[in-house]
């Protein structure tokens, strides 16, 4: 049976696990946080993200009970530079933006901020942050490792497996056959059928005519999928002995051994 047909929907939760709010956080937490976050290596965020996220959380501060939330249009026009007539239903800017901050803020958790025992989120449905302290009584507990047999196409299969049937592997359907192609022609020695092109057509249903200069869908989706293979190996999957990545600038996918 193909790895594709054993593939689960990934759930997406708008609590983190292991943190409960507080509201009794002093400001001067909240500012210590942000700067944390700010000066991290190991937060990805573009310059507009962190600006929009320095905005949302001095906003709140400012504000302190007298707030009423973050709107679209206050972040488009004094962040972005959007002009005062500025329609979120026209320009998605904002939305795309915070989706962005939101995984990069997740990626920074999972890694060096991992041991904070304070957290920012930007709960899903609008823009204001929410701080929440970690509860060590709700620390994760990892599945145990998977023992390998020592030959590489079934190791990956079964990796490929773990992955896709994995919670926290969020990619969508279509990036999760795009997984499946990859990996799956890779194991069967055929890695000339790993090209833009290729993949547009048998994965992204594009015609037989698919020009993968004019039309960057397998470029954009290839970026998100790397994103959510990192993801998955920062949670459930970070003990994993053997881990699939697929390198930025190509498409195959590469099997790596941990030590």
């Amino acid at each position: 049976m193909p790895v594709l047909e054993a593939s689960l929907s990934a759930a997406n939760g708008t609590a983190s696990a292991g943190f409960r709010q507080h509201n009794g956080i002093a400001p001067e937490e909240k500012r210590a946080e942000l700067a944390r976050v700010l000066a991290s290596n190991d937060f990805p965020a573009t310059p507009r993200k962190r600006q929009i996220l320095s905005f949302v959380v001095e906003r709140g501060l400012d504000h302190g009970s007298d707030h009423f939330g973050v709107s679209a249009h206050a972040i488009a026009t004094q962040v972005l530079d959007r002009p005062e007539s500025f329609s979120s239903a026209r320009d998605p800017i904002v939305r795309i933006e915070v989706a962005g901050l939101r995984r990069d803020l997740e990626t920074y958790y999972l890694k060096s901020g991992r041991g904070n025992p304070l957290r920012i989120e930007i709960p899903r449905g609008g823009y204001e942050p929410a701080f929440v302290y970690q509860s060590e009584a709700e620390a994760t507990t990892l599945p145990p490792a998977p023992e390998l047999t020592g030959v590489l196409e079934q190791d990956a299969e079964a990796e490929l497996h773990r992955v896709i049937a994995s919670p926290d592997f969020a990619a969508t359907p279509r990036n999760r056959r795009f997984l499946a192609y990859v990996v799956e022609s890779e194991l069967r020695g055929v890695p000339d059928e790993i090209s833009s092109r290729l993949i547009g057509i048998r994965v992204f249903d594009r015609g037989p005519d698919f020009n993968p200069h004019a039309d960057p869908i397998v470029r954009i989706e290839a970026g998100k999928l790397r994103r959510n293979l990192e993801v998955y190996y920062l949670k459930s999957g970070r003990c994993n002995p053997l881990r699939i990545a697929m390198p930025k600038g190509a498409y195959r996918p590469v099997f790596l051994f941990s030590s």
